[in-house]
């Protein structure tokens, strides 16, 4: 319990640094900082510099893996197998997380921000805010918080490192895919990036936090929950990992 709670702490910790350098970001975007647009031109010359039709095509098509309709349809299968395991503390948490927090949250800070989308070389069409990317957001968001529920179940340090970098390459391959086909800026999906990893980081911390009190919620409501088990494996690795 103690360990548990203490990676959650820590957890915590990084969300909150995430969401500082994410407010910085979105002040520099706000505010129209000459800073951001040096970056932003820097980084799209070199990633559109070798432009090909079948480069564009691939970044076209797996581009996609981070579309927010797509992180919704895997959120719904995942609370579904959730509810089948009777893990219902656990699949109402992703859900309302990725409800809440990619589609919600983003639409509502692009409605502020109100940012347009770049115009220097346009592959593929896009009519909505510019701020944070969409996708970028709901990749870290739902991929990091799987990544991180697996690095905290699994024993072997060289398995945590290597589903940390096969989750960090996902979400940066996607991030590059949208300054690629001109749809985001850079800072548009750093930014996406910075929202959706301290989303995920603090989500996953402090859940460890909720879920007795939700189980004994649900336990007075006659509902059965069996999300500890999880928790307690995840315990378990914890310990032997110490």
């Amino acid at each position: 319990m103690r360990i548990r709670l203490e990676v959650s702490n820590v957890l915590i910790i990084f969300g909150v640094i995430c969401f500082l350098f994410f407010g910085v970001v979105s002040f520099g975007v706000f505010t129209e900082s000459d800073h951001i647009e040096k970056i932003d031109l820097m980084i799209i010359e070199a990633i559109q510099a070798n432009i090909t039709d079948a480069k564009t095509t691939l970044f076209s098509i797996f581009t996609e893996i981070g579309n927010i309709r797509l992180i919704i349809a895997l959120t719904i299968a995942f609370v579904i197998f959730f509810f089948i395991k009777r893990w219902y503390v656990a699949g109402l948490w992703l859900g309302g997380t990725i409800l809440c927090f990619a589609a919600i949250g983003t639409k509502l800070i692009k409605l502020v921000i109100d940012r347009t989308r770049p115009d220097i070389l346009p592959l593929i069409e896009k009519t909505t805010e510019s701020f944070p990317s969409g996708h970028a957001t709901s990749a870290a968001m739902f991929y990091g918080m799987l990544g991180l529920v697996l690095i905290l179940m699994v024993k072997k340090y060289w398995k945590k490192a290597v589903i940390g970098l096969a989750v960090l390459l996902l979400i940066g391959f996607i991030m590059i895919t949208r300054v690629y086909l001109g749809v985001h800026f850079p800072t548009d999906v750093i930014g996406g990036f910075l929202y959706g990893m301290a989303t995920a980081f603090i989500s996953v911390g402090v859940y460890q936090y909720a879920l007795e009190p939700l189980q004994r919620l649900l336990q007075h409501l006659k509902i059965q929950d069996q999300s500890m088990k999880v928790g307690h494996k995840v315990n378990s690795r914890l310990s032997q990992s110490k």
